[in-house]
């Protein structure tokens, strides 16, 4: 049972990560930055906001 919470405690904690990635990224922070508020690789910044991305410039053009 123990484990199990903790299990969800870290998904918690993984949903978080990203949505603080999210959020800096839309503020224009830049991802070096970004890698060094939220403790994780640059390649998963870069993942996350690599969507980001993509809808903004769907949204100008």
């Amino acid at each position: 049972m123990a484990a199990k919470k903790i299990q969800e405690v870290n998904e918690t904690a993984e949903v978080l990560k990203n949505m603080l990635i999210v959020q800096l990224a839309l503020a224009g922070v830049q991802q070096r930055a970004i890698r060094n508020i939220v403790g994780c690789d640059i390649n998963r910044v870069s993942r996350i906001a690599r969507h980001l991305k993509a809808n903004k410039s769907d949204e100008e053009g």
